[in-house]
């Protein structure tokens, strides 16, 4: 009885504690993001992270305002983005589910990012074989594409090897839409933030493509690899092997370090292009596996098909570790 009593106790202050922590956090924040960061950066997160363009007080749109080459660009100067990529290097090592921070450390990573763009617009403008240079003049945009594809929902026999069917579906299955993907806010220059903008909604393609991944954090690692790898993209190279090490797990890092890793490798050595020189939008009643001939030939067909699923077993395996440990601590 008193064991209840006290465990009882120790889970009400846990809780109360928990309350005033959530209370305090946005204020400490607050505040110490007025001291290490000036006006302007916190002008600018704020902007970003606002729900509503109405809401912007006058003060943001003016930063938003000076400067802007395209309506989502926040103008900073050298000192402000590096400090915003400083806050965004923390931010996406202690939270890496977090994707303001994610977004931000992407587009702002010094040197790596802007020499990466310049290479993938060249890229882009050479292309003959693939997507490229079509990209470049149409300059599609996926966020609202697949708005136009909904009737495929209704003729599952027909359409259910599509790649709009099974993006459809995949979104809902995952509880995400294109819409959702932040738009492109610190890149200067309007070719380069084209780009980074295909890449970014590209993102989910890339999900489905290479197997069906799910957006868990064992997925996130092995597309993020794919496309550093397959891209040159510095931040998938780089969160992707500093990603796992969140896991906490070391039988799973062994797993995606010395398993998964030498087989994207490999698998990206057979592949025949640069995913971002596809234009999905092109290929939207297209067979996916027929998609996955274009970009990988058959090795990415077969690399699809099992995937995702030992990708999700893993990630049921680290869940099970998880709750393991919780009832030991729970025992003690």
């Amino acid at each position: 009885m008193l064991s209840c009593v006290k465990k009882t106790r120790i889970l009400l202050v846990s809780q109360t504690q928990q309350r005033e922590i959530s209370f305090l956090k946005p204020i400490f924040s607050t505040a110490v993001s007025h001291f290490l960061f000036n006006k302007e950066i916190v002008a600018a997160n704020n902007m970003e992270t606002a729900e509503n363009d109405d809401k912007v007080t006058s003060g943001r749109v003016g930063i938003q305002d000076k400067g802007r080459l395209y309506p989502a660009h926040i103008p900073l100067n050298s000192i402000s983005k590096g400090m915003i990529f400083l806050k965004s290097s923390i931010g996406s090592f202690v939270s890496p589910n977090n994707n303001i921070n994610i977004n931000q450390l992407g587009e702002t990573f010094p040197i790596l990012t802007e020499k990466w763009l310049d290479y993938t617009y060249k890229l882009f403008l050479k292309d003959e074989k693939f997507d490229g240079r079509n990209i470049i003049l149409e300059k599609p945009d996926y966020r609202g594409i697949l708005k136009n594809y909904m009737y495929v929902l209704d003729d599952a026999e027909k359409y259910s090897k599509t790649l709009a069917y099974q993006m459809l579906q995949y979104l809902s299955k995952n509880k995400i839409t294109l819409e959702s993907r932040e738009e492109v806010h610190y890149i200067d220059d309007i070719n380069y933030q084209f780009v980074y903008n295909k890449y970014r909604q590209s993102h989910d393609f890339h999900h489905l493509i290479i197997g069906d991944l799910p957006t868990s954090i064992e997925g996130e690692i092995i597309i993020k690899l794919i496309e550093g790898i397959n891209m040159g993209l510095p931040l998938g190279v780089i969160g992707g092997l500093i990603a796992p090490l969140h896991l906490k797990d070391g039988y799973i890092i062994k797993q995606i370090y010395s398993k998964y890793l030498s087989l994207i490798i490999d698998l990206n050595n057979k592949m025949n292009c640069n995913m971002l020189l596809i234009d999905w939008s092109k290929y939207m009643l297209h067979d996916v596996d027929q998609i996955r001939q274009i970009i990988g030939g058959e090795d990415l067909v077969v690399f699809s098909k099992w995937i995702g699923k030992d990708i999700r077993e893993l990630k049921k395996m680290r869940r099970q570790v998880l709750k393991e440990n919780e009832k030991r601590l729970e025992d003690i």
